[in-house]
């Protein structure tokens, strides 16, 4: 049963990677954060180029920081300030990374792959195939 989850994309039809959709010109993508880099610590290191609001991506099951995240500005020029002012500079002691966000793009065929994949059915199948030629075994035992 479990064995079939593992199965092709577990990511609820997200196509992994870098996403490549469309250039996000208000959202600056900020990689290679500290695990010690808060909301407010990147909202604190991108406020001086605009207005802006800032989210460090966490593990949802652990709540630690993936080390990356994103800061959206109100103007496509403040966001190109902060992407030239920032990329490769030390944040808490690590170059960061910034540079234009993409908006993610969803594989919806995946999706439905997903949502349909009993393989651990199939299986089950086999398990009680083998489990009635026991029975049989067991039948013909006791007739003896």
């Amino acid at each position: 049963r479990g064995r079939g989850r593992g199965r092709g994309r577990g990511t609820g039809g997200y196509t992994g990677g870098p996403p490549d959709g469309p250039v996000d010109e208000l959202k600056t993508y900020v990689g290679g954060l500290s695990w010690n880099i808060d909301d407010q610590g990147l909202l604190d290191a991108f406020s001086p180029y605009g207005q802006c609001e800032a989210k460090v991506m966490v593990d949802k099951y652990t709540g630690r920081s993936r080390g990356f995240g994103f800061v959206t500005y109100q103007t496509p020029e403040e966001c190109a300030a902060a992407i030239e002012g920032m990329n490769g500079k030390e944040l808490d002691g690590r170059a960061v990374t910034c540079n234009n966000a993409r908006q993610r793009t969803y594989d919806t065929e995946g999706e439905g792959g997903d949502g349909a994949a009993p393989g651990g059915g199939d299986g089950g199948d086999g398990g009680g195939h083998m489990g009635g030629g026991e029975q049989m075994g067991h039948e013909q035992g006791g007739m003896e």
